[in-house]
């Protein structure tokens, strides 16, 4: 589909072991690309709700993909659950490969890649573990990490997810999340509600496997050496900014910043203060080109 001279695709993957994974695509339908920006999402949502980014970025000539990670959106496996997390990087990798699939070493395009919150969470652990398997990627954008969570979790529902990890890792449990801290704009809050592609519970391996990143991601930090951009809300009631200040202090890469939102909720992205969000992004890009 062609739009505003913008060319929208949807594309199936596989994974490395055949778990289909499915892509949304928006790009120039004209004029040379300035760069690839390849999407990983948050927990439980998809890549459909990140359509008006990659769209916004589509027009100023950026080639924009985002992937739906296994159990998430329109992408195939239980929902919200991994046997291990190195699942997630493997599903990165396919993404990736793909995107660079035809591309001369010559002609192409700077690749990078951007995640939001879990998504951020797998790109800071895929470039910590895999990233040797990316040779051409450029940098990496990261807004509202998952490298520590801000939001009280009951310590019964702690247990819970323990116990069950190990005799029934696939079991349920209820998210939670209240829809008021995506985001200041009310709007948000309800869409995702109403999403029939959002899934409004976890399993308690995925918990499990989530909460032993949180020590690896700081621990690992050092590995991260490539160009990095971390986005983070200063009213985020999800995602602990603590953590994110940790993780951009420790991280190798000897071209980092952070910039955080004094006002910002958890998705930046979804903000009121959106416009100020990608344009602050873009600038970064414009410098990285």
């Amino acid at each position: 589909m062609t739009t505003s001279a913008l060319i929208e695709e949807e594309l199936q993957l596989r994974g490395h072991d055949g778990t289909a994974l499915f892509v949304r695509r928006v790009r120039p339908s004209q004029g040379e690309r300035r760069a690839r920006l390849a999407w990983v999402h948050g927990v439980a949502e998809h890549g459909g709700r990140y359509l008006s980014t990659l769209r916004w970025f589509a027009e100023r000539g950026f080639d924009c993909a985002v992937l739906d990670l296994r159990g998430h959106g329109r992408s195939g496996g239980r929902r919200v659950f991994v046997k291990r997390w190195e699942e997630y990087s493997e599903d990165v990798t396919a993404f990736l490969t793909h995107l660079a699939r035809g591309e001369e070493a010559s002609e192409a395009s700077p690749l990078l890649l951007c995640g939001h919150s879990m998504g951020g969470l797998v790109v800071g652990r895929a470039l910590q573990t895999h990233a040797e398997r990316w040779p051409t990627l450029a940098g990496a954008v990261i807004l509202s990490p998952f490298f520590g969570i801000k939001v009280a979790v009951p310590g019964w529902k702690v247990a819970l997810g323990k116990v069950l990890s190990r005799i029934l890792p696939w079991a349920a449990i209820p998210s939670d999340l209240d829809p008021d801290t995506l985001s200041k704009d009310p709007e948000v809050g309800r869409a995702y509600m109403a999403d029939p592609l959002v899934t409004h519970k976890v399993t308690a391996r995925w918990y499990t496997e989530a909460m032993a990143q949180h020590e690896l991601v700081l621990r690992d930090a050092g590995r991260m050496e490539l160009p990095l951009l971390f986005f983070h809300g200063e009213d985020d009631g999800i995602t602990d900014i603590a953590a994110t200040r940790r993780v951009h202090a420790a991280a190798g890469s000897p071209d980092k910043e952070l910039v955080t939102w004094p006002e910002g909720r958890h998705e930046l992205l979804n903000e009121v203060e959106k416009e100020q969000v990608r344009a602050r992004l873009l600038e970064w890009l414009e410098k990285h080109l």
